[in-house]
Formats: structure tokens, C-alpha cells, sequence
């Protein structure tokens, strides 16, 4: 009888990195090492280290990061949250992981009375405020401003903004989301959001507010974020057990 064909040198390494990854060999946070090292330890050539690497990056188990290696981040947070697979705030982690972010801004300040309502502090309550541009093929697809309640916010790895998605250095922080409370509207850009995306002043534009809880319904984290609606897409399929919603960045667009 012909002997089953095997599957392909880089599935084999990608299918023990992950199962390395759901036992804890490899912790979350912690890079893996060198494409050299497991090149040398799988005994394989380091082109198929790097297949199997990109395949799990798809996948949303690992981010690569200049100059640091290839970190681990989806297996904790797929066990830790089983309800969110496949949920919007998972789908937006994965977002994360497929554009690059730049930061315009990180500052403590004092919070306003709307944000003190949001995330339920006291009146004045210092915050942690960060601005940013989500980039995708080299586009700006949006405009947020994200506000962290001070003790989340003196936790994150700041060095880390433009290389991994907020709700997972929030994650490794000891700050895991469990939920979240959206609203999408139509607005038109603001001069400073027009300016960072690149497109006229009034121009139409998705507005998301977004309010990010943990598991004891305490907010974490408030978003809000404008949308080059011709670079955008929300979609959500609706059915009579669930749904599961999904973010769409156009490509080819702007």
C-alpha cells in the first residue's frame, strides 16, 4: 500500500510551534527564538521557519516585530476568552494585526466629565489619552483617540503602541477585555482627523464610539475613531443563534 504523503515541511513546524505555543512553552509575551535557533532545532532550513511563522501571524497566534523577534500573543487570550471567537473584538485584535499603527500622541491628563461618565472615575480623574493612524498598504484608514483609565494605562508597554493591538498589550498587562459596548454614526472630519487621513476637512466619515469592559463590567478602555468610509467595511451576519461580526479594511483604496 503507498505510504500517506506527508504535509509540507512548514506545516510541521507551524503545527508543533502551536501546539508549544497552547502548552506554555512558548508564553505569551515572551519572543520565540531566532529563525536560526529553530531552524537548527526542527532541522530545517530557515525559509521554512519563516512559512511557518507567517502562517501563524495569519492566524493571530504570533506578530513579528522589527528588531525584537516574533512574539507570542493569540493562544492565551483564545483560552482565556473561548466566547469571543470570531466576535468583534476579537475580529478587531486580528484587525490589529493585519495594519500598522502610528502614533501621533501619548499623554496623562486630566479627564473630562464625559469620560468620567464613560469610565466611570472621578471627576477630573488623570487618564492616559493616545492618538493614532491605522494604516493599511500604506493608506490611513482611520483616525482614533484612545482613553485608558490611569491604572491601565501606567501598565502598558509604551514602546509597543505601534507594534501590537491595544486590547492585547492590555491583555499582557493583566487588563483582559471581556466584552464591549459599540455605536457607529455618521459624521463629517473634524480638521485634525481630515489632516491625519489625508482627505478634505467635512469630508463623510464612519464615526465608532466603542466602550472596552473586563469580566467584572468594569470599562477599561474608550474609543473613538473615524473611519475613511471609501477605505472601510462593517460586516456582520445576522442569524436566529448568533452573530458574528467582521472588520473589513478595503484594499487598493486611497
Amino acid at each position: 500500500m503507498p505510504r500517506p504523503s506527508q504535509p509540507p515541511l512548514f506545516r510541521q513546524v507551524a503545527d508543533t510551534i502551536r501546539e508549544r505555543l497552547r502548552d506554555g512553552t512558548y508564553p505569551v509575551g515572551i519572543p520565540l527564538p531566532g529563525e536560526r535557533a529553530l531552524a537548527e532545532g526542527f532541522g530545517v532550513a530557515r525559509v521554512t521557519v519563516r512559512s511557518a511563522l507567517a502562517r501563524l501571524q495569519e492566524e493571530g497566534l504570533v506578530t513579528r516585530l522589527r528588531g525584537q523577534g516574533t512574539l507570542p500573543i493569540g493562544q492565551a487570550m483564545a483560552t482565556r476568552h473561548p466566547k469571543l471567537h470570531n466576535g468583534l473584538l476579537d475580529n478587531i485584535v486580528s484587525q490589529g494585526l493585519r495594519t500598522r499603527i502610528q502614533v501621533l500622541s501619548c499623554t496623562r491628563q486630566a479627564c473630562d466629565t464625559e469620560i468620567a461618565r464613560l469610565l466611570q472615575l472621578p471627576p477630573a480623574a488623570p487618564v492616559l489619552c493616545i492618538q493614532r493612524v491605522r494604516r493599511s498598504s500604506g493608506a490611513p484608514v482611520m483616525y482614533s483617540e484612545v482613553v485608558l483609565p490611569e491604572c491601565v494605562g501606567a501598565a502598558i508597554v509604551r514602546p509597543l503602541l505601534e507594534e501590537m493591538p491595544l486590547l492585547t498589550l492590555m491583555e499582557q498587562a493583566g487588563y483582559p477585555f471581556d466584552h464591549g459596548e459599540q455605536e457607529l454614526s455618521a459624521t463629517i472630519a473634524p480638521a485634525h482627523v481630515a489632516a491625519a487621513l489625508r482627505i478634505p476637512a467635512g469630508a463623510p466619515l464612519l464615526q465608532v464610539r466603542r466602550v472596552v469592559y473586563d469580566a467584572q463590567k468594569r470599562p477599561i478602555q474608550y474609543l473613538l475613531g473615524y473611519y475613511a468610509p471609501e477605505r472601510y467595511q462593517y460586516r456582520m451576519h445576522v442569524s436566529r443563534s448568533g452573530s458574528a461580526s467582521k472588520v473589513w479594511i478595503s484594499e487598493g483604496s486611497g
